[in-house]
């Protein structure tokens, strides 16, 4: 039979799954942060946040990105350990999976189906993440501190395109990889690639009554795509 003529079994898809927002419980560390900082609440949140995307992008260190979290607070030196004790809390509230997310992927990974994670986050973070009880079920993370590139900016995605080809010894596939986001632009930017990405309503934040928590959304989509889940 010519090569022309042979059928090719489709790949089974790959799972990939952001971080905060998508299997976190909430999106919210501040409250956390300001009882060990103290100060004013609204000083600590918007420092928390401005700074951000330079930790998470692997531009700043530890020391750097808490130690501007705490002059915002009106604290002027952090110790190495008051240092790792604010990280510990950052990382203690984002590693509480939230509990429909949880189930979800507990039903992939009893199925065999292989699970990414990609999510914007510290390096700090992902060597947490790497330690969490659930994280087996994960064949890899991609970790945008420490590639120094986020989403939505095309190199992360491409890092995690060729990370997947290479674990399993051939091309890359996009359309092959289901992808789920709680940030519009993420997702568009993932479709651009020709990634199937779909938007995930964020945990912990209010919705419209009616609405789909995110892990019935990612249950229908991954049927309809023939990922088993029972």
């Amino acid at each position: 039979m010519s090569k022309r003529n042979r059928r090719r079994t489709p790949p089974s898809p790959t799972v990939v799954f952001d971080y905060g927002g998508v299997l976190s419980a909430g999106h919210d560390p501040v409250p956390g942060i300001h009882d060990l900082l103290g100060g004013d609440i609204g000083a600590v949140r918007e420092a928390l946040w401005a700074h951000r995307d330079s930790y998470d992008r692997g531009a700043s260190t530890p020391e750097e990105y808490w130690g501007s979290v705490a002059m915002a607070a009106g604290v002027e030196h952090l110790t190495e350990t008051e240092v790792g004790e604010l990280q510990a809390a950052d990382n203690r509230y984002f590693l509480r999976l939230d509990p429909a997310s949880r189930e979800l992927l507990h039903d992939l990974a009893r199925n065999g189906v292989r699970l990414a994670l990609l999510s914007n986050a510290s390096e700090a973070f992902g060597e947490a993440v790497r330690r969490a009880d659930w994280f087996e079920a994960f064949t890899l993370a991609v970790i945008s501190g420490e590639e120094r590139a986020v989403k939505p900016g095309r190199e992360i995605y491409e890092i995690l395109l060729d990370v997947l080809a290479h674990e399993t010894g051939g091309v890359s596939i996009p359309s092959a990889v289901v992808f789920f986001d709680d940030r519009e632009e993420n997702v568009a930017a993932a479709r651009a690639l020709g990634i199937d990405a779909h938007l995930w309503p964020r945990n912990g934040e209010e919705q419209a009554d009616g609405a789909e928590h995110g892990a019935a959304i990612a249950r229908r989509v991954l049927t309809e795509r023939g990922v088993p889940l029972d």
